[in-house]
C-alpha cells in the first residue's frame, strides 16, 4: 500500500531548535516500521519557511512573498538534512522532490513526476516532497502543502493520505475558543456542509488551516481510499492510524 503523509509546519518547529529533532526521531522511527511491514511511504513536508524564520530569529511571518521565498531557500537545506540524518539511523535515505502546482497541472510533467516517485520508491528511499517556494508562489499564498499532498496522493493512486497537524483532528467548533468542541472521528465527505464546521485560523508558521485540508480531501477521495487528519505530536500516531485505532478524523466518501 502506498501511504502519503503530510507534515505541517507547526510540528517541525521548536522553541530551542531550528527543526524539532525529537519529533523527527519519532516520525522516522514510525516510517521505518511502516516500511518494514511492506508499505511504501511518501512524505509531503512543509516547514522550509518556518525553518528559515528560526534561522533568522523571526517571530512573525513576513507578508512579502519575496522575503518568504528567500526564507524558504535558506530553510529547505536544514529541513532536508534533518530528515536525512534521522532516516539514516534506520538505514533509510531521503530523496528531495521540489514541485509546484503548475507541474501537476501539466500532463507531461505530471507523468514524469509520477515516474520519478516510482523510481525513488523502487530504490527503497523516502521521497520528501515540498513546494518549490523559492521560485513558486502558490503554496505561499494559498495552501501550506495541504492541497499539494492531495494532488500527489491522487497522482500516484495512494490508498491512504494522512495529514499530521497540531490538532487532534476535525472539530465541530474551534477547540481553542470552545471548551465544548467535539472531535469528529468519522466524516463522510458529502455530509460536511450539514455539519456546519467552524474553521479556525492557520498557525503562526504555516498558511494552511482545516479548510485547506478538507479541500485536499475533496480532490483526493474516491470510493476506495481514505484520508486521515490527526495530531502529529501523539505518540505512535501513524502506527495507530494504520492499526485503525479510533484516533484523529477519518474522511471518506459516503457509501
Amino acid at each position: 500500500m502506498k501511504i502519503v503523509i503530510k507534515i505541517g509546519s507547526s510540528l517541525l518547529t521548536s522553541d530551542t531548535e531550528i527543526v524539532d529533532l525529537m519529533f523527527l526521531k519519532k516520525v522516522s522511527n514510525q516510517i521505518s516500521k511502516i516500511k518494514e511491514s511492506g508499505h511504501e511511504v511518501i512524505l509531503v513536508s512543509s516547514g522550509a519557511i518556518a525553518c528559515g524564520m528560526k534561522i533568522w530569529n523571526l517571530s512573525n511571518r513576513p507578508k512579502e512573498i519575496e522575503k518568504l521565498q528567500a526564507l524558504s531557500a535558506v530553510g529547505q537545506i536544514g529541513l532536508i538534512n534533518a530528515y536525512q540524518d534521522e532516516l539514516k539511523k534506520h538505514g533509510l535515505f531521503a530523496a528531495q522532490v521540489l514541485l509546484s502546482h503548475e507541474d501537476l497541472k501539466d500532463y507531461t510533467r505530471s507523468k514524469n513526476i509520477k515516474e520519478s516517485i516510482k523510481n525513488i520508491l523502487s530504490l527503497g528511499a523516502v521521497p520528501i516532497i515540498n513546494e518549490n517556494d523559492s521560485v513558486s508562489t502558490e503554496e505561499i499564498v494559498f495552501g501550506d502543502n495541504d492541497q499539494l499532498s492531495g494532488n500527489v496522493a491522487k497522482l500516484i493512486s495512494s490508498e491512504m493520505l494522512i495529514i499530521l497537524t497540531d490538532q487532534e483532528g476535525v472539530f465541530d467548533k474551534n477547540p481553542t475558543s470552545n471548551n465544548n468542541a467535539k472531535l469528529l472521528n468519522e466524516i463522510k465527505f458529502t455530509d460536511i456542509d450539514s455539519l456546519e464546521i467552524e474553521f479556525g485560523k492557520a498557525g503562526e508558521y504555516g498558511r494552511g488551516g482545516m479548510q485547506t485540508k478538507l479541500l485536499a480531501a475533496e480532490n483526493y477521495l474516491n470510493s476506495s481510499n481514505k484520508m486521515y487528519i490527526a495530531n502529529g505530536k501523539s505518540e505512535n500516531i501513524l502506527l495507530d492510524v494504520l492499526s485503525e485505532k479510533r484516533v484523529g478524523t477519518v474522511i471518506s466518501l459516503a457509501n
